[in-house]
C-alpha cells in the first residue's frame, strides 16, 4: 500500500496528533519558515496550491502561549521517514535564527516516528508528544545546568564510592547518552545511588517526571518509602494502582510493568494514557529480571533517560539485559561487584560447606531398604523391586523423613548461633511449600524449645508479608523456611547463616539469594541477633550449608560466571499463526483453503488496534479482514509483518492454546496423509479431552454429545479439515479444565547419613600466629606515644633478626603491618590506622565531592588504598 503526502498526513498523522490530544490551534500546516516571524507569533501559511517563495514546514506544533515547541517534518507512507532530516534542520535554524531556541524536530512517514533533538543523536520514539509534554521539555531545556557542577547530596549517599558511581553515570548522560546500567552486588546501596543521581538530576533541571519501576508491589510500597527518606519527600508522587485510573498530576510514580500494562479499553494498555514524552526518567530497578513485558512495549513506547539498576545482568534473559540498556556486551556503565565491595568492607565474605548425605547424593533403591520400608512402599502402590529414585529429585517426587532430620541436625551443629545458643538469623531456600512444611515438623521433633523460632514462609499464605516483617524485626522467628519470597528484595543484614536444600539452576537468582547474608556489621541495627566472640558482636562472615543434589552443589555450580546462548521464547499465538499462514502454500481444494483463510482472518481480527505497535500494520490487517484479498499473495507479509503482532490480542489460557497448536499440526498431517503423526496427535488429544471428561464439571458436561463425538474411532478414521476445525472451535476452549496429574510425594523413611562435608572458605586474610619480644624502648614508646615511619624500619630490623622473612614487605602480603604489631601486643583498644586512614579520604571525597570530578575521586581511592598499605607517601610514589 502506498499514500501520497498529503494522503499520509490526512488519514495517518492528523488522527495521530489528536490521540495525543493537540488541537487545530496549535497545530499550524504548510508554515513559510522565511517569512513568518517567530517571535512575534506571526505566522505566514502557504495560500494555494501553485509555487510560493519561501521554505515550508509540514507542520509546526505551538505551546499554549502560540510559540514554537516542535515541529514535523513528513514523508509519503512509502518512503523512509528519516529522508526529511536535512529540509528539517533548515526550518528548525530558521527558527532558531529568530527565537534563539532549537525546537525539537518529528519525523515521519505515519508508520515511524523519530526525533531529532539538538544534543542527541536521531532517535526512534512511538509517536508524537503531548502539548504539555513539549511545553514541560522546553522548559527544562531552558532552566539545564552542567551536570559536572552538580554536586551528590551526602544526604543521601554517604560512601565515597558510591558518590564516584552516581558522578560517573551523571558524567555520562551529559555526554548525550540517555541510557545507562548500574551493576552494583546486592547490599552495597544502590537504591541509594539511584535516589542521588535522580535527585542531582532534578537539581539540575534535567528532569522533572520520574517512573520507577519495581517487580513487586511489595518492592513498590519499599520504594515508596525510601523516597519519603531522601530530599525527594516533597515531591508530589504515587504508587500506580491498576484497579484505578492513574493519577496523571504527580511528578514520581512507582508501578510494577504488570500494572502499566494493565489492559485500558480506549488506549489497550493503561500506560498509553501517557503521552510518548510524559516521564523524563524512567528507573528499572533489579533490571536483570525478567519481569519486562514479553513484547517489551513500556521500555519502546517512553522516550525518556532510562536507568537500570541490576545486581547480576543475567546473559540468558529472553531481553538481554545490555541491549536494553544500549551497553557494549558485558560491560554495563559502571560496575561495583561483590569481590570489590568485599574488599572495601562494604561486603562480608561466605564461609560454605557443601554436604553430601547418601540419600541426597547416591538415591534411594526399593531394594535396598529393609522389610518395614519395603511394606511402606506397597502401601502407597509402589512395587519396592523396581522402585528408585535418584538423589537429586529429592523432595521434588518422594520425601523421607530421616533424610530431613540428617539436614535439621547438621545445620544445628554448623550453623552460627547466638550467646543463647539459638540459631542466627537463618533462611532455608526450599524445594516446595510441601518440603517447607516437612522440615518444620521436623524442627518440631528434633528441637521442640524452637516451636516459635521457626515458620515456613511463602506467597501461598495470607498476609504472608506479616510474617516476612516479623522475621525482619523481630527477634522470633529465628529460621524461615522460605519458596520463592525471600530470595531477593529482602534486606535483613543480621542474617548469618543460608542452607540451601533445593538445587538453584539460575545464575541471576543463585547470587541474588547468597545476597541476602552479604551485610556488613555496620548496617546491622539488631546487634544481639548476632554471634559473640571474645564478648563482642560480630559479623566478619555468614554461614552456608549447601546440600549436594545428586552431583549438583550449587556452590560449585556458580562459582564461575556462566556464559549461555541467548534464547528467545516465541509467543504461542504467533507459532500458531504461522502455522496457519504456512498452511496456504498446500495445495487446498476450495473447502480447505475457506477453513485455513477463516481461521487466519479470525485471528488478525483479534488484534488490538489501540496499541501503538500496531499503528503501522493498521491497512494490512484490514486489507486481510476485508476478504477482499487472495490471502496466498500475501505469506511473506503475514509471517513478518502480521504474526509479530499476534502477541497483541488477548492473553489466552496456555492449556488452550498448547490444544490448539497441536489441531493445527493435524491440518498439514491430514494434506500430507502422514497417518504415524496422526495417530501421535490423536493418542496426545485424547488424553487431555479423557482428563477433562472425567473432571465431572456441568460446564463439560454441557458439551457431552461434542465430547463423546471426537471420542469414537470412526472420528480419527475418517479425519478432514472440517473436524480438526470442530476440535479447535468446540473442544479447545475446554482445556482450560485439563489438569494434568501430579505425581504424589513417596514418604520413605530410609536411614540416611553424612557422606563429606566439604569446606568451601572464602579466601581471607589470616593473622600469623608469632611471638614478639614486648620489652625494647621502641616498643614501649609504640605502646605509649607511637612511631615514626623511621621507626618502623628499626622495628622490622629487630624483627628479621628473630625470622628474616618478617620483613614489612612479606607480612603486609599477609595482613596490615601495624595492626600485625598491633595484635602482638594487644593494643586491640587502639584504633585501626587502616580505619582511621579509610575515615579521613572518606569525609574528604564525601564533603567535597561538588569539587571533584569522578576521575579524582577514583585516583583520591586509590591514593587512599596505596597509603592504607604503605602508610607514606613520597613524590616519587
Amino acid at each position: 500500500m502506498d499514500l501520497s503526502e498529503v494522503e499520509t498526513r490526512k488519514e495517518k498523522i492528523d488522527p495521530w496528533l489528536k490521540s495525543e490530544g493537540w488541537r487545530d490551534e496549535y497545530v499550524k500546516a504548510e508554515v513559510n519558515s522565511v517569512k513568518s516571524d517567530f517571535k512575534t507569533r506571526r505566522y505566514e501559511l502557504k495560500k494555494g496550491e501553485g509555487k510560493e517563495e519561501g521554505r515550508f514546514i509540514d507542520y509546526l506544533l505551538l505551546d499554549q502561549d502560540r510559540n514554537p515547541v516542535a515541529l514535523i517534518e513528513s514523508k509519503r507512507f512509502s518512503l523512509d521517514a528519516e529522508k526529511g532530516s536535512i529540509q528539517a534542520t533548515t526550518y528548525q535554524k530558521d527558527i532558531e535564527s529568530q527565537t534563539g531556541i532549537a525546537i525539537p524536530i518529528f519525523l515521519t512517514n505515519g508508520k515511524k516516528w523519530y526525533i531529532k533533538e539538538k544534543g542527541y543523536p536521531t532517535r526512534e520514539v512511538s509517536g508524537p508528544f503531548s502539548q504539555k509534554d513539549l511545553q514541560r521539555r522546553a522548559q527544562l531545556a531552558k532552566e539545564k545546568q552542567k551536570l559536572s557542577s552538580i554536586g551528590i547530596n551526602t544526604k543521601i549517599i554517604d560512601r565515597s564510592k558510591n558518590i564516584e558511581i552516581a558522578k560517573q553515570v551523571l558524567n555520562h548522560l551529559e555526554k548525550g547518552n540517555k541510557h545507562a546500567l548500574i551493576n552494583m552486588a546486592t547490599g552495597t546501596g544502590k537504591t541509594r545511588v539511584a535516589m542521588g543521581i535522580i535527585e542531582a538530576l532534578v537539581r539540575a533541571r534535567y528532569i522533572q517526571n520520574i517512573l520507577f519501576i519495581v517487580d513487586r508491589i511489595s518492592l513498590g510500597k519499599q520504594a515508596f518509602s525510601v523516597f519519603d527518606d531522601t530530599p525527594l519527600r516533597e515531591e508530589p508522587k504515587t504508587l500506580l494502582n491498576e484497579e484505578k485510573d492513574f493519577d496523571m498530576d504527580k511528578r514520581i510514580y512507582i508501578s510494577t510493568v504488570q500494572t502499566l500494562m494493565s489492559k485500558d479499553s480506549e488506549k489497550g494498555h493503561k500506560f498509553e494514557n501517557f503521552s510518548p514524552g510524559f516521564f523524563d526518567l524512567i528507573i528499572f530497578d533489579e533490571a536483570h529480571r525478567s519481569y519486562y513485558d514479553r513484547q517489551n512495549l513500556v521500555n519502546e513506547y517512553f522516550d525518556a533517560i532510562k536507568i537500570g539498576l541490576t545486581a547480576t545482568p543475567s546473559k540468558d534473559e529472553e531481553k538481554n539485559t545490555y541491549e536494553l540498556f544500549e551497553c557494549v556486551k558485558g560491560e554495563p556503565t559502571v560496575k561495583y561487584d561483590y569481590n570489590e565491595a568485599r574488599n572495601d568492607g562494604v561486603l562480608v565474605p561466605y564461609d560454605a560447606q557443601i554436604i553430601s548425605t547418601k540419600v541426597l547424593e547416591l538415591g534411594i533403591k526399593g531394594m535396598d531398604l529393609d522389610k518395614d520400608l519395603k511394606t511402606e512402599l506397597q502401601r502407597q502402590d509402589e512395587d519396592p523391586e523396581h522402585f528408585e529414585v535418584p538423589g537429586k529429585r529429592f523432595a521434588k517426587y518422594f520425601s523421607d523423613k530421616k533424610t530431613n532430620e540428617l539436614i535439621v541436625t547438621e545445620f544445628m551443629n554448623h550453623c552460627y548461633k547466638t550467646e543463647d545458643d539459638k540459631p542466627c538469623k537463618t533462611i532455608f531456600f526450599c524445594a516446595n511449600v510441601k518440603h517447607a512444611e516437612e522440615l518444620k515438623k521436623t524442627f518440631g521433633t528434633l528441637y521442640p524449645n524452637l516451636g516459635d523460632d521457626v515458620e515456613v514462609i511463602t506467597s501461598d499464605k495470607h498476609r504472608y508479608m506479616d510474617e516476612v516483617n516479623r522475621f525482619k524485626k523481630d527477634s522470633s522467628p529465628r529460621i524461615a523456611l522460605s519458596v520463592g519470597v525471600l530470595d531477593t528484595g529482602i534486606d535483613i543484614p543480621e542474617i548469618m547463616n543460608l542452607v540451601f536444600v533445593a538445587p538453584v539452576f539460575s545464575h541471576t537468582r543463585f547470587w541474588q539469594m547468597l545476597g541476602r547474608g552479604t551485610r556488613n556489621y555496620a548496617t546491622c541495627k539488631n546487634k544481639s541477633w548476632l554471634p559473640l566472640q571474645d564478648g563482642v558482636h560480630v559479623k566478619e562472615d555468614f554461614r552456608i550449608l549447601d546440600f549436594k543434589f545428586g552431583e549438583f552443589s550449587n556452590i560449585k555450580e556458580h562459582q564461575l560466571e556462566q556464559k549461555g546462548k541467548n534464547t528467545i521464547s516465541t509467543d504461542a499465538k504467533v507459532t500458531i499463526f504461522k502455522k496457519e499462514v504456512e498452511l496456504l502454500k498446500k495445495k487446498l481444494t476450495k473447502g480447505e483453503k475457506e477453513i485455513i483463510e477463516t481461521r487466519i482472518i479470525e485471528d488478525v481480527s483479534k488484534i488490538n488496534q489501540h496499541s501503538f505497535i500496531v499503528k503501522p500494520q493498521i491497512e494490512m490487517i484490514r486489507k486481510v479482514v476485508s476478504r477482499k484479498f487472495n490471502l496466498e499473495d500475501y505469506i511473506k507479509a503475514l509471517k513478518e509483518e502480521i504474526a509479530p503482532l499476534m502477541k497483541f490480542t488477548e492473553f489466552g489460557d496456555g492449556r488452550v492454546q498448547t490444544f490448539i497448536s497441536h489441531c493445527i499440526d493435524l491440518f498439514s498431517y491430514v494434506k500430507d496423509n502422514n497417518t504415524e503423526a496422526i495417530y501421535e496427535e490423536q493418542d496426545f488429544l485424547l488424553e487431555r479431552i479423557e482428563n477433562v471428561w472425567s473432571s465431572n464439571l456441568q460446564v463439560i458436561k454441557n458439551k457431552q454429545s461434542a465430547i463423546m463425538r471426537v471420542m469414537q474411532p470412526i472420528f480419527w478414521k475418517e479425519l478432514a479439515f472440517s473436524d480438526i476445525d470442530f476440535l479447535i472451535r468446540v473442544i479447545a476452549p475446554l482445556m482450560k479444565y485439563y489438569e494434568p496429574e501430579r505425581k504424589k510425594i513417596i514418604r520413605v523413611d530410609a536411614p540416611d547419613y553424612t557422606l563429606d562435608r566439604e569446606p568451601f572458605k572464602m579466601v581471607v586474610k589470616e593473622n600469623p600466629n608469632l611471638e614478639y619480644l614486648r620489652n625494647t624502648p621502641l616498643m614501649k614508646k609504640m605502646v605509649n606515644e607511637g612511631v615514626t615511619w623511621k621507626e618502623l624500619i628499626d622495628i622490622e630490623k629487630t624483627l628479621t633478626q628473630i625470622n628474616p622473612i618478617w620483613t614489612i614487605e612479606n607480612i603486609q602480603k599477609r595482613e596490615d603491618f601495624i595492626i600485625f604489631l598491633r595484635n602482638m601486643l594487644d593494643l586491640k583498644g587502639l584504633p585501626d590506622p587502616q580505619e582511621m586512614i579509610k575515615n579521613h579520604f572518606e569525609k574528604l571525597i564525601v564533603e567535597n565531592n561538588k569539587d571533584f570530578t569522578t576521575e579524582q575521586i577514583h585516583l583520591l581511592r586509590l591514593i587512599e588504598k596505596f597509603f592504607a598499605y604503605n602508610k607514606h607517601l613520597t613524590p616519587k610514589d
